[in-house]
């Protein structure tokens, strides 16, 4: 099981800009770009993606057999 990273924040209404200090700071979840997977669910995504390749891939061919 992964560890929870925190990351100090600051609310806009309680940053003095003057200053470059907060009032209230706090602690929250750092945000993630990607939520985890694990490996079955990696696979299955990437075996979608190389399936709609490959269907994008035919179609092109067959547009370039047709003359299209």
């Amino acid at each position: 099981m992964e560890e929870t990273v925190f990351t100090l924040y600051c609310k806009q209404a309680d940053f003095d800009a003057s200053t470059g200090q907060c009032a209230h700071p706090f602690y929250g979840p750092a945000p993630m770009l990607l939520p985890p997977i694990d490996v079955a669910e990696g696979l299955a995504l990437s075996a979608a993606i190389a399936g709609m390749w490959g269907v994008g891939y035919m179609i092109r061919q067959a547009r370039r057999v047709s003359g299209g």
